[in-house]
């Protein structure tokens, strides 16, 4: 049998990808070549890896197993080298992250630059999307790696929770000035709102929070942008109901103003998540630590606001 490990890394990009298109940019070769290698290796194991259709491919059954072993021989023979040499090799390879929400804007900076210096064989390509759009892209594996809210209500997905962020109610600094120290959230409910449309993880989080005390929530706005649900805010037109790290410039220049919401804690977990189905690779694991240990520097700095939930 003449296998080669090229043969199995382009495979597994293409796992990954699940797109020869994609997978042949990610790797910077035509994709001719790819489907010639991919032909080459499907004639060697005679068996059918891929199935075809609009969208880009699938594993087949015999590829799904195929894939599990091809990652565990990739990660061997890259150990194998550093093994020779007596030192450990630094994870190498495209790795795709998605981020959520307001967290993007205080974690993509620090942590490609982290990535430069730790690991500069990693190419680390990074989005940003609502909570939605994140998970569609990483269940469709567009990405292997996802910074987003609310792991628990995933399918499919393994997930370390990183820090749990809790919601503050925000108005214009005019409006906040008689307001009190605390706001039930059954007052803010009697208040007009700006908040993002029902589809998203932090509107679901406000609705079963009046659900529960019964109280509709007067929703004047519906805006899937942090930045139009702060201008919104800062004009006057409507309160808020946000994490603080989606406004920090906004608070420090004075125009909004924040209060805690008392009898009611809203609050959410972030965490990274990835597909149950499809192993991480060296580079995506080091990658997803150095992620992890961004959020806690920035939680540290006073960037993010909330409780970091340690490891086991």
């Amino acid at each position: 049998m003449h296998i080669t490990l090229r043969q199995l890394k382009y495979f597994v990009e293409i796992a990954r990808s699940r797109s020869f298109s994609r997978a042949a940019q990610q790797l910077g070769i035509a994709q001719p070549a790819l489907s010639q290698n991919i032909a080459a290796l499907e004639d060697e194991l005679g068996a059918k890896l891929f199935e075809r259709h609009a969208k880009g491919v699938d594993l087949s059954p015999e590829g799904q197993r195929l894939y599990e072993r091809a990652v565990e021989l990739i990660s061997g023979f890259d150990a194998l080298r550093g093994d020779v040499h007596g030192h450990d090799v630094l994870p190498v390879g495209p790795v795709r992250l998605m981020v959520a929400g307001s967290v993007a804007g205080v974690v993509i900076a620090p942590l490609l630059a982290a990535v430069a210096t730790r690991y500069p064989g990693i190419r680390l390509t990074v989005s940003d999307g609502l909570s939605s759009e994140v998970r569609l892209q990483v269940e469709a594996g567009h990405a292997q790696l996802a910074l987003m809210p609310s792991p628990s209500e995933l399918q499919g997905m393994d997930a370390m929770p990183v820090f749990e962020e809790r919601f503050m109610v925000f108005g214009a600094a005019k409006l906040m000035r008689r307001e009190p120290a605390e706001i039930a959230f059954a007052q803010i409910a009697q208040r007009p709102l700006a908040a993002p449309d029902r589809a998203h993880d932090l509107r679901k989080i406000i609705e079963r929070a009046a659900l529960a005390i019964d109280r509709p929530l007067d929703v004047r706005y519906e805006l899937n942008s942090p930045p139009m649900l702060v201008a919104v805010v800062k004009e006057g037109l409507a309160y808020a109901i946000l994490p603080p790290s989606s406004c920090i410039e906004a608070v420090a220049a004075k125009s909004i103003v924040g209060r805690p919401i008392a009898g009611t804690e809203l609050s959410r977990v972030q965490a990274i998540v990835w597909p149950q189905q499809r192993p991480l690779s060296p580079a995506s694991m080091a990658v997803r630590d150095l992620l992890a240990e961004v959020v806690r520097e920035q939680l540290e700095a006073g960037l993010l606001y909330g409780r970091l939930i340690e490891r086991p």
